[in-house]
């Protein structure tokens, strides 16, 4: 299962005591994590033109660490299924993929394969007992060092993933290999204690051998974060189980700024491609343009078609993962959309307080520029069936302005928070709002269930060996041997 949120906080600094399991869906644990946040700092000229600050970001990596790690008890999970059947050959001797589905009558997870690597590569890549770095792709991008095969650059070949879900290897020139290492910039020397854990209780494959013989889950399996970006703004975060992480390659990450003069990161969005086993996935978290004038929502409009058309991940070793954003198999795209309500604000009010979603959704805008089809063409969202998520007043369960004096500007309530998907294999499990009261959104997050490519090496080698063996030896008959046949 995989949990993705959203959450504008207004540029307020969490206290460390803040509860967020009701937006992470804690009482039913996901596989991976994707969380999304929008104006972590305040968008003021100050932010927006100077030095980007990260102030607040280390106590939101804070409190998210502790909201997925807190509880160590030992839970009963479902039992792993067999390894998939062999792969059937076709006529070109190709091997195909075996899906894992996700059952409609079960939520399970499915991304808990025990598969064992045929040539594991070692953990430890330095002389220390603990490997301390931190991979900075862009600005504050950041990836575990572990993600990485040692780089090689004196010649020879390198495997380039340690993954046992992998296709193959990646074998490149001496040329490439230099590139990669000249564009490997930034190191970060911050430690994170989730990088330390990878390498002080063993193999992740003996742990993963431990849960099937046990049917427990164990202290080991704790949440860790693979990657994490921040434009102004803007800040997505990637936790996964810590199992899971050698399953996931190809991390990229692309901010495109749509703001100020069409290019500043006070709105915009940052995505982040990667590949779980063979499936090849792209969160988007965006913040698009505000108002309730006529025509703004024909902006945000604008502004999707920039991030779709402007969002790259360029790979110099693989040219064949995904560079844009719909070239990947699943993708969720999710944030502040800024889309209002065509209503009047006394009228959507007393809707509201009526609970009367539907009357309010026929004019949400995004509702319509979906079904016109003029923004979001072929994407998916969930049933709303709950309040709108702007703007309340902080600390306060009243929607802003209902106490507004005369002449005092008021917004609307709207549903400017929202989730949506588009790939093949994607099931919604639920879609909600969180009742923390911090900003003057409400936090929205939705489970998935999904299905996942996954390629056996063990099947493969055995159907081919399989294939070679059914092969009858060609027989070479000479003219003397063709005339005692005839």
């Amino acid at each position: 299962m995989m949990t993705v949120g959203t959450w504008n906080v207004a540029g307020r600094i969490p206290d460390e005591d803040l509860e967020i399991d009701e937006w992470l869906c804690m009482d039913q644990p996901a596989d991976i994590y994707i969380l999304g946040f929008q104006e972590v700092v305040p968008l003021s000229a100050g932010n927006v033109l100077g030095a980007e600050t990260r102030r607040p970001i280390p106590k939101w990596e804070s409190i998210i660490r502790k909201a997925l790690n807190k509880s160590q008890e030992q839970t009963t999970i479902h039992k792993s299924y067999s390894a998939p059947t062999s792969p059937i050959l076709n006529q070109n001797g190709e091997s195909g993929l075996t899906k894992i589905i996700v059952p409609e009558t079960k939520v399970i997870n499915i991304l808990n394969w025990p598969e064992k690597a045929l040539d594991i590569t070692p953990k430890v890549l330095s002389s220390g007992a603990k490997l301390r770095r931190v991979l900075s792709l862009s600005s504050t991008a950041r990836v575990s060092s572990d993600w990485l095969a040692p780089l090689d650059v004196g010649g020879g070949l390198k495997r380039v993933h340690h993954s046992s879900g992998d296709l193959g290897l990646l074998w490149t020139e001496h040329q490439e290999r230099t590139d990669l290492v000249d564009s490997l910039e930034d190191v970060s020397e911050q430690v994170l204690e989730e990088e330390d854990d990878f390498f002080e209780d063993g193999s992740e494959m003996e742990d993963e051998k431990s849960i099937v013989l046990d049917g427990q889950e164990n202290s080991s399996h704790r949440y860790v974060r693979i990657v994490s970006k921040q434009m102004v703004g803007i800040y997505i975060s990637v936790w996964v189980r810590k199992r899971l992480r050698r399953h996931i390659n190809n991390l990229k990450v692309s901010p495109v700024g749509v703001g100020l003069m069409g290019y500043m990161g006070n709105k915009g969005s940052v995505s982040i491609s990667m590949s779980l086993y063979q499936t090849r996935l792209c969160f988007v978290c965006s913040h698009l343009t505000s108002g309730h004038k006529f025509g703004d929502e024909e902006r945000r409009n604008s502004n999707v078609s920039e991030i779709l058309k402007r969002t790259s991940f360029s790979s110099v070793l693989d040219p064949d993962q995904p560079q844009s954003i719909p070239g990947h198999d699943q993708i969720f795209w999710f944030g502040d959309l800024n889309y209002r309500i065509n209503k009047p604000d006394e009228e959507v009010r007393k809707l509201v307080a009526m609970k009367q979603w539907d009357q309010l959704l026929y004019s949400d805008q995004l509702c319509k520029e979906l079904r016109r089809g003029h923004v979001f063409d072929g994407w998916k969202e969930g049933i709303i069936d709950f309040p709108p998520t702007y703007k309340y007043e902080f600390n306060s369960d009243r929607y802003a302005g209902e106490n507004a004096k005369e002449g005092e500007k008021r917004r609307a309530p709207a549903w400017c928070d929202r989730i949506l998907w588009m790939g093949k294999g994607i099931k919604q499990l639920c879609y909600n709002r969180a009742e923390i009261r911090m900003s003057d959104h409400r936090p929205v997050s939705s489970v998935f269930a999904i299905e996942v490519e996954v390629f056996d090496p063990r099947k493969l080698r055995r159907a081919l060996n399989l294939t070679s063996a059914a092969v009858h030896p060609v027989i070479m008959l000479d003219e003397a041997d063709l005339e005692l046949l005839a």
